[in-house]
């Protein structure tokens, strides 16, 4: 059965997609992928909704305008990496790049839009990109939209993982991405001559058993089935060879599929850093700032997509055995409709490497299974959800 979308809509995707990739923006404010956004729907025939720091949106009729509306959402924001892809198209803004896909998401949505120019969906649609995602809370502003008050309405995403099978679909019902939380250590002593390290406290050694502790930890709390996360990825003290510094930061994220183990994580973290501090003899202050709730997809819209998604021969879609310990605040919109996220992969070898690097590549073609999922899930004549 299939679907087609025609071969002029898939090349403007590349188009749009290479253009995006080489113009990559980093946060919440993108001006340029922003203009790009609603110059391209305004070309389409559409007048955008659009604010600065909220991102664009748009609405199309269904055929039939009493179902319920389905919500489709992409993400804008590059990340702050200086590209190593040794793509033709790579990154023309030096520390800027698209390293997690999100030009394809935008350009995968643009062609859905397109598609429907042409073939218009049997249900209502909000089409939302959305800035922001990579630590911004995005969602939470691109939900201010008017476009987007519905008070019914179900929504779904993709997202393109570079280290799964091009085109390959994945999916899992309940959780599919962790919480995600961010923290902040301060140690401080007074310092000293590092020729007499026992005269006085050292934050760089209470800070070196914090990250090691905090590892076991996450080991000892995680589960076949739920797995904990907790990563320290800055850790700064000092500034010369002879001297025990009186400050050392370090800051990391915190990953969980529950909140039990988010909360016993939490607290193995602040006994962590206190002991740590009182063996080492300085001050230790743990600061948790909460981070994104987790990417809960609906049971029966996940059931009921897969069904479909099946059906429709747009994809064989595979369940995870895990939650992903990825953090995405596509949650938002989640915990206001029911719906779901799915990966759509887009591994360019057999040894690939994963989003968020500078040597990431994606294969294109990821884009037309996402465009696909998007134009079967506007066909359907009802809610997959009760």
């Amino acid at each position: 059965m299939g679907i087609s979308v025609a071969p002029s809509v898939i090349s403007g995707m590349v188009r749009d997609r290479r253009h995006l990739h080489r113009h990559p923006e980093v946060g919440i404010d993108l001006p340029d992928t922003h203009d790009y956004l609603v110059s391209r729907l305004s070309e389409l025939g559409f007048s955008p909704e659009h604010h600065p720091g909220t991102g664009v949106s748009v609405t199309i009729p269904g055929t039939q305008p009493e179902a319920t509306p389905l919500v489709f959402r992409a993400d804008m924001d590059a990340l702050p990496i200086r590209e190593d892809s040794g793509e033709e198209f790579s990154s023309e803004r030096a520390g800027a790049m698209h390293a997690c896909g999100h030009d394809l998401h935008m350009a995968a949505l643009l062609g859905a839009v397109e598609h429907f120019c042409s073939h218009p969906p049997q249900r209502p649609l909000v089409i939302a990109f959305q800035p922001g995602e990579e630590g911004d809370r995005g969602a939470v502003q691109t939900l201010t939209h008017q476009n987007l008050q519905l008070e019914k309405a179900e929504a779904f995403a993709v997202h393109v993982n570079a280290a799964l099978p091009a085109r390959s679909v994945h999916y899992r019902a309940g959780v599919f991405m962790a919480f995600g939380d961010w923290f902040d250590i301060s140690l401080e002593g007074p310092g000293g001559h590092a020729a007499a390290p026992e005269a006085t406290g050292n934050p760089i050694r209470a800070g070196s058993v914090i990250e090691e502790d905090l590892v076991a930890l996450a080991q000892s709390l995680s589960t076949p089935d739920s797995r904990v996360v907790a990563t320290v990825t800055e850790f700064l003290g000092g500034n010369t060879v002879n001297v025990i510094p009186t400050r050392t930061t370090l800051r990391g994220t915190l990953r969980t599929v529950s909140a039990e183990s988010r909360t016993s994580l939490h607290e193995g973290l602040q006994t962590i850093v206190d002991e740590a501090a009182a063996r080492s003899r300085v001050s230790g202050t743990l600061t948790i700032h909460e981070g994104y709730p987790a990417v809960d997809c609906d049971p029966d819209f996940v059931t009921a997509a897969v069904d479909l998604f099946s059906t429709k021969e747009v994809a064989s879609p595979v369940p995870m055995g895990h939650a992903s310990m990825v953090i995405e605040d596509f949650s938002y919109f989640l915990h206001k409709w029911p719906g779901a996220m799915m990966w759509v992969g887009a591994a360019t070898s057999d040894t690939p490497v994963f989003n968020h690097s500078a040597h990431a590549t994606f294969d294109e073609s990821a884009m037309q299974t996402a465009t696909e999922l998007f134009v079967a899930l506007a066909n359907t004549d009802q809610a997959l959800t009760a």
